[in-house]
Formats: structure tokens, C-alpha cells, sequence
């Protein structure tokens, strides 16, 4: 209950049992349920990526590996009968270290060699994961197998990802100088409206000199920071960071 202690404390029920749904209009008729009764959250909660309970279960099957461990899930549907499948997430951040780019892939390997590389979308409606039971039969797993096959599948992810921050970057450069070019139009125009104001103005020379000088630093320096933060929010980071989610195994024939 410990992510609940940060909310409001009526969003814990009193018998820390949840009721949980994925049904907006189920939500949506709690919620107004709960305004009839003048209750002050409704019995129901959401559930959905930003749950306390999703964060819960995220803690919970990360602590259940150890580091450097993943996952190998046997018996899934939908793979050939040699087949042998790694899953990878990527992710590309900008120099605020704020993800880009953000994709799960599916690495496959038939006969111990690299067969194709596919979206995790096609992954799920090859399997049925996550939309069909998968049974634990106990079937014994290649372990050394996928361990020499690991580090191709790695190169193959690193290659995809490399590709598809070279492509975010094509796409952002063009953004990005776009927006150094407008700040240069607006600050060619400040630097104008200055010169109007200090032409017309009757104060002494001395005055609008330090004026001038005075006004000219401020709009340069802002100009300076605005472009540094475009940099560095739309420039991506060279290397991607490379997760192995999981490895998947075919039902034994």
C-alpha cells in the first residue's frame, strides 16, 4: 500500500480490497454513483497503465528476476517448431534524457539462425499472448541455445534501433531548424522594434546607448537559451538503450 500513501487517502479502500475495471462506461456510471451518493471516490477503479496496482505488478515481476535475468516462456502458440524468439524494448532519449523513441520488437531465429525481425503487434497476433491461456506444461528449455543466440539477437535489436533514431533524427532535423529559424526571424524583428524605439525616443544619446547595448544582451541571451533547450529536447542520444524483455520457446513437438 505503500504507492497509495502519496494520494489522496479516500482513494484507498477501507477493506484495501480493489474492484477493478476496464470499462469506461462501467467507470464512468461508478463515478456518477458515488456524486449521487455524495461518496468521495467511487468503489470501482480504473485500471488502466497508470494504476497504483499496474505500478504494483510492474514492481512485482521486476523483483522477480534478478539482474541480468529474463524470462523464458515455453509453449507458445504460434511459433514453428524450431523456432526461438527474443523480445527487446527500445529506447532513444533526447539530451534531457526524455524517451523519443520508445518501441517493443520481436527478434526470431529459426534452426539456431536469424529468420526475421518483427513488431511486437505482429508478435501478439502470431501467439495469442496475453488473448489465450498458455499453460505451464514444465517443458524442458534449450537454455544454452538461447544463450549463443542472445547476442545475435541483440546486434539484430541494436541495428533496428540505430535505424529508427538515424530516421527520427531526419524527420527532427528538419523540425529543428525550422524552429532556430523562426527564433532568428523574431529576434531579427525585436532587434528592429528597438531601433524604431531608440530612433524615436528624446532622451540623451548617452541613455540610449545603454539602452541599447542593455536591451540587444537580454534579447541575445534569450534567443541563446530558447535554442539550447530546442536542442537539446528534439536532439536524440547516439546509442539506444536496449532491453531483453523475454525470450519464447515453441510447444514441444
Amino acid at each position: 500500500m505503500a504507492r497509495y500513501s502519496y494520494l489522496p487517502p479516500e482513494v484507498l479502500p477501507d477493506s484495501r480490497r480493489f474492484v477493478l475495471t476496464t470499462n469506461r462506461e462501467r467507470m464512468s456510471e461508478a463515478i456518477a454513483e458515488s456524486r449521487r451518493a455524495e461518496s468521495a471516490w467511487p468503489p470501482v477503479h480504473y485500471l488502466w497503465r497508470l494504476s497504483p496496482v499496474v505500478g504494483w505488478l510492474n514492481d512485482r515481476m521486476m523483483v522477480a528476476f534478478g539482474r541480468s535475468e529474463a524470462p523464458i516462456v515455453a509453449g507458445v502458440h504460434g511459433l514453428g517448431p524450431d523456432e526461438a524468439v527474443f523480445v527487446f524494448s527500445g529506447l532513444v532519449p533526447n539530451q534531457k534524457s526524455h524517451p523519443l523513441v520508445y518501441e517493443w520488437i520481436a527478434v526470431a531465429f529459426r534452426d539456431g539462425a536469424f529468420s526475421e525481425l518483427i513488431s511486437f503487434e505482429t508478435l501478439i497476433e502470431r501467439t495469442g499472448l496475453g488473448r489465450r491461456a498458455t499453460a505451464n506444461r514444465q517443458q524442458t528449455v534449450d537454455v544454452e541455445l538461447l544463450s549463443r543466440l542472445l547476442p545475435l539477437a541483440v546486434n539484430r535489436a541494436r541495428a533496428h534501433f540505430i535505424e529508427r533514431r538515424n530516421a527520427f533524427e531526419e524527420i527532427v532535423n528538419a523540425k529543428l531548424n525550422d524552429e532556430v529559424r523562426a527564433l532568428d526571424e523574431f529576434k531579427a524583428r525585436q532587434l528592429r522594434q528597438l531601433e524604431l524605439d531608440l530612433s524615436q525616443s528624446r532622451q540623451s544619446e548617452r541613455f540610449k546607448r545603454h539602452r541599447d547595448e542593455e536591451v540587444r544582451q537580454d534579447i541575445q541571451d534569450i534567443h541563446d537559451e530558447y535554442v539550447i533547450w530546442i536542442e537539446e529536447t528534439m536532439t536524440t542520444e547516439p546509442h539506444p538503450w536496449i532491453k531483453v524483455i523475454g525470450a519464447m520457446t515453441p510447444l514441444a513437438q
